[in-house]
């Protein structure tokens, strides 16, 4: 069982949902529905000013080895020094749209858009080079529908860029290719809305869905099973929402419990008999209020967690 060691709202107003968190190095960061960027140590100590980060609908946080990253609904994507939270760089999208996710990987950054409108609309999935940050280098708008949840850069092949979106779709484009048709190397179909996706290994893509559907998909063509379909893990896992995986040392799934305030660490398992295997509780969570991000820290011995509560929380694991 962990045991929180740390609790602060890092200056927050009492209504302050805080929304992600983020680490370069041994400095981390969280933003929140007041649309301010928070620099903080392990101990909770703030390490600069806070930073207003956009002028409306703060949304999105990521991080490289030196500097934070922020979007959001205001479409401008800024980097702040990691120490001191000063601005570094805007980038203005030429048709500005709401920002929905980012992701980072060396120089370049991938965005992808919010749709504005009732139904399906029109959104992108856009990849930057800051060096050069008047035009994207890529524009990839016609493979969704729907607004972008999810944004992450391939761990050994980082040309090979994954988006999901609440159209249910997951789709992998390879960025050395401009012509939208001929990038997009694969799609992935949880057939509900994408919460969370990411990579487990160069080979295998977990999805999370909007209604707590958990998938594992191999990129691998020669593989026995194309898919291992885990359903509704509610019950599975003995929780009301998933909030993500995280790399703990290996994947671990970040649930939590609103009845129970509670949120679990579930290690996932290779078996496809056995899925998921040791599980370490964060009772108290953050009370009756939504777990929305969690870090693995300190070389696993720690974990920091923040949200709609306003709070950000230390755990020893």
């Amino acid at each position: 069982m962990a045991k929180c060691i740390a609790s602060s709202t890092l200056g927050a107003a009492p209504d302050t949902y805080l929304y992600s968190l983020a680490q370069a190095g041994d400095i981390y960061a969280t933003i929140g529905s007041d649309d301010t960027l928070r620099v903080f140590d392990i101990s909770l100590k703030l390490l600069s000013k806070k930073t207003r980060a956009a002028a409306d609908g703060l949304s999105c946080l990521c991080s490289n080895n030196n500097d934070f990253i922020t979007a959001g609904r205001d479409g401008l994507i800024r980097s702040w020094d990691a120490r001191t939270a000063r601005p570094l760089l805007e980038i203005a999208q030429q048709k500005p749209s709401p920002v929905s996710s980012i992701a980072t990987h060396d120089y370049f950054i991938a965005a992808g858009t919010e749709s504005t409108k009732e139904g399906l609309g029109d959104v992108n999935v856009l990849l930057y080079d800051p060096r050069m940050p008047a035009t994207p280098l890529r524009n990839y708008c016609e493979s969704h529908s729907d607004t972008i949840t999810q944004l992450k850069f391939h761990p050994t092949q980082p040309h090979i860029l994954m988006s999901g979106s609440t159209d249910g779709l997951v789709s992998l484009f390879d960025t050395t290719i401009a012509d939208e048709d001929d990038a997009l190397q694969r799609v992935l179909n949880p057939r509900s809305a994408v919460h969370c996706a990411g990579f487990l290994s160069a080979t295998d893509v977990y999805i999370a869905t909007t209604d707590e559907q958990f998938s594992i998909h191999s990129l691998d063509d020669t593989a026995e099973r194309s898919v291992v379909d885990f359903g509704d893990v509610r019950t599975t896992l003995d929780c009301s929402y998933i909030v993500d995986v995280v790399d703990g040392g290996r994947p671990v799934v970040v649930c939590g419990n609103l009845e129970k305030k509670s949120l679990a660490l579930v290690e996932l398992a290779n078996s496809q008999s056995r899925p998921f295997g040791a599980r370490v509780e964060l009772l108290g969570a953050h009370g009756e209020d939504v777990v929305r991000d969690l870090i693995v820290a300190d070389g696993g011995r720690k974990a920091i967690s923040c949200g709609e509560d306003g709070q950000v929380k230390v755990w020893a694991l």
